[in-house]
């Protein structure tokens, strides 16, 4: 072997193995949304928008890190970082759930959680037989759903979509749906049913990612910071 060969040779393999966390920091980051304009949808050239996909490609942009996104039902999204075939998902609510196996982001906007019924419906969340009485419907997947069943709500109605919650309150199949208000209102102004429903608020919450724990042990305790750091700029623009 040449001496130039040899000594090359003898260079690589005595360098030191890169640390685990520059070795992370190339890859590219895998992560999961789902259809719900205007937080998050595919324009019709194929490339990902959406309010809450804005604020994430910026702050990954801003911290010079690839990712890959990929549009999934919700409870697909969350079981895949759950189950380490994903990295995060987003746009997410707190949930103490998904805080066993996932770190919540600095918020990517905030958002109101709200309750939809028929303009005339007799009902009101705020009867106190509401609860007992009233059919209620929310997203599959959602924290919203969980949240009705810890709190003693009637919900007889998950379908998978917003489009398919407003559609089974319109034909009296519930008497009131609990949704995301970016989501709904939408939905309520696309199909031009201002006149027939009406909406009242029941809290505001932050909207972020969800970082696996898997994954943020990989990257190391500086990139939460880092990322937490870039969406509050991404949010001042």
């Amino acid at each position: 072997m040449p001496q130039l060969h040899r000594f090359l040779l003898l260079l690589a393999l005595s360098l030191p193995t890169a640390p685990a966390c520059a070795a992370a920091a190339s890859e590219s980051i895998r992560l999961s949304t789902h259809l719900q304009p205007p937080l998050s949808f595919v324009r019709t050239n194929g490339i990902p928008d959406g309010l809450a996909v804005q604020v994430v490609d910026c702050a990954l942009k801003r911290m010079q890190r690839s990712y890959a996104l990929e549009f999934l039902p919700w409870p697909r999204a969350q079981w895949q970082v759950q189950h380490g075939q994903a990295d995060g998902f987003f746009a997410a609510t707190p949930s103490t759930e998904r805080d066993g196996y996932a770190v919540l982001s600095a918020s990517l906007l905030s958002y109101q959680r709200r309750w939809y019924l028929l303009k005339d419906a007799p009902l009101s969340p705020a009867d106190p037989g509401f609860k007992q009485q009233a059919r209620i419907g929310a997203f599959s997947g959602s924290n919203m759903d969980g949240w009705l069943k810890s709190h003693g709500y009637r919900l007889t109605a998950m379908p998978t979509s917003s489009e398919q919650l407003l559609r089974m309150l319109l034909n009296h199949h519930v008497d009131a749906i609990l949704g995301n208000a970016y989501a709904v209102d939408s939905l309520i102004a696309s199909m031009g049913l201002q006149a027939e429903l009406r909406s009242e608020l029941l809290e505001s919450l932050p909207l972020g990612v969800y970082f696996g724990k898997a994954f943020l042990a990989r990257e190391g305790p500086q990139f939460l910071p880092q990322f937490n750091n870039a969406v509050e700029s991404c949010r001042a623009k």
